[in-house]
């Protein structure tokens, strides 16, 4: 993986609470206190970490 492959934007982060964490062998998924999930996840068919954000609603 290049340096420069993987960016992180800390200031989206700042102020979130954290409520759950699972791990497997290929993810991370972080679920914060206002229902939004960060995603770290490697993309088999590339061989790459990629990352994603999702709220859900209701």
């Amino acid at each position: 993986m290049e340096k420069n492959d993987f960016n992180v934007t800390p200031e989206k982060l700042i102020g979130k609470t954290v409520s759950d964490v699972a791990v497997t062998a290929n993810a991370v998924v972080i679920k914060f206190t206002d229902s939004t999930y960060l995603d770290i996840y490697l993309d088999n068919s590339a061989q790459l970490l990629k990352t994603s954000t999702n709220k859900l609603e209701g």
